[in-house]
């Protein structure tokens, strides 16, 4: 057997191996964590259904007992109950008062079928569904198995199972509370008030609450409610023994509700009829009724089921896709490795790129194939050091050039004969004054002129060469500046407004004075712009026409040919395009009858312009 030496092969079987137990791993736990838990959910959620159905029960109940206690606690109708009729009129008039007694106790609409209200000796009143008072056999009363039951509990409720009405032949199954009341306190009870209720509203209350929203098919959940001796209320059977199987299986529990499976210790054999089922029931204090829900096991955890097979499928692919991209991945990781020893022995300053290697054969350690992207690396390397030694050229062309163009010997000549002018004639303050700005300007442009400046820094050492121009020309030139404080901070190259108001003395006022020099910037939405602009004589055509060729068709670190005439303006447009790129912009245009003006600033700049 081969033995296994590639990079490939060890990277394939490590981390197939490592991913597939961790998938593996995950899915288990995965599936074990959340199949325990839906079994849980799908167990408690028929449990919360039993005490849900059993609350709405109650619910019921309950307000059909609040009604018969409103009733029998009711002074006026227990008056016009008792009082004896002897005449038409009288039995007319407490009728009426009777119908708009109860109406009173009842309110509308009604929340209940049919009240009944009669004594042992006949005597029946109907309020609800129909309004009757009538006279009944005492056998017909006393007959009931009901009634009885009710004057038994001595005025506590007696909920009595569904039945056909007794009162009249509509054959409508009921559910109702009564209550016994005698005429007087403390005297024995020999009436009765029935609160009825149609058995429809319990049945739909079950089928709301077991239907789950949006399918047509019910679950296959079974509802069985009990009374506290296990006669079957719901579902109604008249006639059919009530199957007591379920009710054998939760009858001896002391809890009032809970859930019970199959391999519950205190099942017996034989009590349940399909051992997979499991009964969820809720037992009511107030009716002594329990609610009981059945549901088949498998039923209920089907959720479990399709959870299971969609893990091992999910599992499955999972595992089919790992395999698939650790091949790749594996493959992909050794390719750039093949020669990358070879190339890093060979590297030098010198021999930038290094030579790509031949491929080596396929028995050898992958790690050599690297060298491709290795020399992919020393070319760029190559190019990023090419940019870099060519950026600093031009950084330092560029500097040169302002230097050059900015303080020329006859400007220095001349501020220093004027000084020793003042001397003699005795001007300190001035002479104070332009010593101050000719030192200013000298550190200005001494420091290192890569590094940018504020527009407020520029301005500053413009008006200090105006301040030194006007010691030479004293009044024969204004100057007006317009620079708004916003853009003091904006950050520009050093010296890129000074040369071109020296350009104004040096080309633009070859005219008697008086002299006008404008400045003018703002801020643009997009950028700035500072405008100067003179009355002279404005640029020639040809000149005009050679400055913006040489602009327009020479790169900033090109070398330019020194003694060209209007070297400052092309330094001027270079740094700003080192500095800013494309966004970067300079025009040279004569104004509308005499005069000049040059437009430099930046449009889109870049995110940060301020210092």
């Amino acid at each position: 057997m081969k033995q296994i030496r590639t990079v490939q092969s060890k990277l394939f079987l490590v981390y197939a191996s490592l991913i597939t137990l961790l998938i593996v791993i995950f899915v288990t736990s995965f599936y074990l964590y959340v199949s325990s838990a839906l079994e849980k959910k799908a167990s408690e959620s028929i449990h919360q259904l039993s005490l849900n159905i059993s609350d709405k029960f109650d619910v019921e109940l309950k307000g059909m007992d609040a009604i018969a206690g409103r009733i029998i606690t009711s002074d006026n109708l227990r008056t016009y109950f008792f009082e004896s009729t002897d005449s038409p009129y009288k039995e007319l008039n407490n009728g009426r008062n009777i119908s708009n007694t109860l109406f009173s106790i009842t309110g509308y609409p009604f929340e209940f079928y049919q009240i009944n209200i009669f004594r042992t000796n006949g005597k029946l009143i109907q309020f609800g569904k129909n309004f009757n008072i009538s006279q009944l056999s005492p056998y017909t009363i006393q007959s009931q198995v009901w009634v009885n039951l009710t004057l038994k509990e001595d005025g506590r409720k007696t909920v009595i199972p569904p039945r056909i009405t007794d009162w009249d032949q509509s054959n409508t199954i009921v559910l109702s509370v009564s209550r016994a009341f005698s005429e007087v306190l403390g005297k024995q009870h020999d009436s009765i008030v029935e609160v009825q209720q149609d058995f429809s509203v319990f049945q739909n209350l079950v089928n709301r609450s077991i239907t789950i929203p949006g399918e047509e098919i019910s679950q296959p959940t079974k509802v069985y409610v009990y009374d506290k001796n296990g006669a079957l209320i719901y579902p109604f059977s008249e006639g059919i023994p009530p199957d007591q199987t379920y009710w054998n299986d939760v009858k001896g529990l002391a809890n009032p509700s809970g859930i019970v499976k199959p391999d519950d210790p205190w099942i017996m054999p034989g009590n349940s009829t399909k051992p997979s089922e499991i009964i969820a029931y809720s037992r009511s204090e107030f009716s002594g009724w329990t609610v009981l829900l059945v549901e088949s096991e498998p039923a209920l955890l089907q959720p479990v089921k399709a959870f299971r097979n969609q893990i091992v499928l999910i599992g499955i692919a999972a595992l089919l896709i790992t395999m698939i991209l650790t091949y790749y991945m594996s493959k992909g990781l050794t390719i750039p490795l093949q020669a990358i020893r070879k190339s890093i022995a060979n590297l030098s300053l010198q021999t930038l790129p290094p030579a790509t290697m031949p491929a080596p054969p396929s028995d050898l350690n992958e790690l050599e194939e690297l060298n491709a992207a290795f020399v992919q690396m020393c070319k760029r390397l190559e190019e990023s050091l090419h940019e870099a030694v060519e950026a600093r050229s031009q950084e330092i062309k560029a500097r040169m050039l302002a230097l050059q163009a900015q303080m020329n010997p006859h400007f220095l000549y001349n501020t220093l004969t004027i000084i020793s002018i003042k001397a003699e004639n005795n001007h300190q303050k001035e002479i104070v004054k332009m010593c101050s700005d000719l030192s200013g300007m000298l550190r200005y442009i001494a420091i290192d002129g890569s590094i940018p400046v504020t527009m407020e820094q520029e301005l500053d050492y413009t008006v200090k060469y105006l301040d030194l121009m006007r010691t030479r020309h004293i009044h024969q030139f204004s100057c007006s500046i317009e620079i708004p404080a916003e853009m003091n901070q904006v950050r520009v190259p050093r010296l890129i407004l000074q040369p071109i108001v020296e350009n104004c003395f040096k080309h633009a006022f070859n005219k008697r004075p008086p002299w006008h020099i404008q400045i003018t910037g703002k801020m643009c939405d997009n950028g700035w712009e500072i405008i100067v602009s003179d009355n002279g004589i404005g640029f020639d055509d040809q000149v005009l026409t050679s400055i913006l060729t040489k602009i327009n068709n020479t790169e900033p670190g090109i070398e330019v040919d020194d003694d060209f005439p209007h070297i400052g303006l092309l330094n001027i447009f270079h740094r700003l395009k080192l500095f800013y790129g494309d966004k970067a912009f300079f025009q040279l245009l004569n104004k509308t009858g005499e005069g000049a003006e040059v437009k430099i600033g930046v449009s889109d700049p870049r995110e940060n312009i301020y210092a």
